[in-house]
């Protein structure tokens, strides 16, 4: 049998657990993305059919279920698509069930007649992008408790 390996990337990466843990490590990430055009995201990562995250953390390899993430923070050098800007900006203020308060912006780049944030925040994805401060958070759409505009 050959010995196979996939070439990938380490990405530094906060998460925020519903069981209020927060862990720093770094995830992987494969060298080509989704649409091939460069490494894949942590957006990609998140939401793909997977129901474990792999982290490296100081402690060593933990494999958190996805489903217990509240929150992942990445430095938005790495992993904003100036792309995404080109939707229509809000300020948001979200709060999520564990309590965390957060000042975002989200870029709604929908369909006409479909740039406001409560669509932004039906899509059906398991982890959504907002932009805080230098960090890009995806947070999980079901651990949000509500949104302020």
């Amino acid at each position: 049998m050959e010995n196979h390996q996939i070439s990938v990337e380490s990405r530094p990466i906060d998460l925020i657990l519903t069981s209020g843990i927060r862990l720093s490590g770094e995830m992987f990430l494969q060298l080509h993305g989704l649409h091939g055009s460069g490494t894949q995201r942590v957006g990609e990562v998140l939401n793909d059919e997977n129901n474990f995250l792999p982290v490296r953390t100081a402690e060593g390899l933990k494999l958190v279920n996805l489903d217990q993430i509240v929150a992942v923070s990445v430095a938005a050098e790495t992993e904003f698509d100036s792309i995404l800007a080109l939707g229509e900006e809000h300020q948001v203020r979200v709060t999520t069930s564990v309590g965390e308060t957060l000042d975002t912006r989200i870029y709604v780049n929908l369909p006409i007649g479909r740039n406001r944030p409560k669509d932004f925040l039906d899509q059906k994805k398991r982890f959504l992008l907002f932009n805080v401060d230098e960090q890009v958070v995806y947070i999980a759409r079901r651990k949000i408790v509500f949104v302020e505009d």
